[in-house]
Parts: C-alpha cells; structure tokens; sequence
C-alpha cells in the first residue's frame, strides 16, 4: 500500500473525483480486510467496503484532521457499519485469519492452521459483540474510549467486555492444555 497522503482529503472535499477514486484504490483492501475479519463473508465485506465508501465521501466535510487521521476515522465509519450490520442481522463473527504471514515450511503451515481453528473455535464460544470488541481492542488496538463510542456503550462497558472475555476464554480447558 502506497502511503497515505492527508492532502487528498482537501481534494475530496473539493470534488475531485481522481482523488476519491485513489483514496478507494489506496485504502479498500485495508478496510476490506478489517471489514471481512469481522464478518467472515465476502459478499456481506464487499458490501460493508462499498457502504463505508460511500458513507465517508458523502460525509467527507464532517471530517476534521485534528480529531483523528483520516484512515482512523475511515476504519470507525467501517467498524460502525460492520458492527450495524452484525446487530441487525444477528449474524455470528468467526475467527481471525493472519493471511499476511508468511511461512516457509509444511510444519508452519499446519501449525498456523491448527491455531486459526482453535482460535475460530475458541471465538464462537463467545457472542459476535464480544468478538467485536476484542478484535477492535486486541488486533485493531481501539481504545477502550473509542471502542464505547462504537458499542454505543461507555469505556468501562468496553473494559468490563474485554476482561470477562479473556478470562473466560483462559479458564477453558483446552487453552490451559493448548498454551502451557
């Protein structure tokens, strides 16, 4: 990905259709990738991506760049969407796939895949919002400040959640066996 260059936030503010269309060519597989971790489903991810697309230009003149940057403030718009979606359609979120990582022998490689499933089945023992905080929390690394401004909840909501689920997910047998 190329870097992200603020300025062309003045120019999507502007109108200019060339600087929409290079924010969406930059940014849409980052946003894409967090949307679809969350989701799980890449019809619903896409839809999510073009929602939060679509949504950020028309509101491209609420953005202030003292707030937050820019990709921050995109990811939120995504993040609000997705976990939208997730409530309204009580949809479950599975698992966390690390596809970036490379490997470079078949013992890694069945390794890291008996670790995404024990991850996967590790995350549907608890609910898709409490996954969505955690994946916010842990691999997003939100703020609980800002993960309450999502859940529409407070920080101690969010803290409460992250605390409960960690715990509940250590004292599952099969973690103490897997990680010790």
């Amino acid at each position: 990905m190329q870097q992200w260059n603020e300025s062309l936030v003045d120019k999507m503010k502007e109108g200019e259709q060339q600087a929409f269309e290079q924010c969406y060519l930059q940014l849409s597989p980052a946003i894409y990738t967090a949307i679809f971790n969350i989701c799980r489903d890449q019809g619903n991810a896409n839809d999510l991506l073009q929602d939060t697309f679509v949504a950020a230009f028309e509101k491209i003149h609420s953005y202030t760049a003292k707030d937050n940057s820019f990709i921050a403030w995109l990811k939120r718009i995504a993040f609000n969407n997705t976990f939208n979606f997730l409530k309204k359609h009580k949809l479950t979120v599975v698992g966390i796939d690390d596809e970036n990582v490379a490997v470079s022998t078949t013992c890694e490689v069945e390794m890291r895949h008996e670790q995404n499933n024990f991850l996967n089945a590790l995350l549907r023992t608890i609910s898709e919002k409490e996954r969505l905080i955690i994946w916010l929390y842990i691999v997003e690394q939100y703020s609980h400040e800002e993960i309450g401004d999502i859940v529409k909840k407070s920080p101690s909501y969010s803290k409460s959640v992250v605390s409960r689920c960690l715990k509940k997910l250590r004292s599952k047998e099969e973690v103490r066996n897997y990680a010790y």
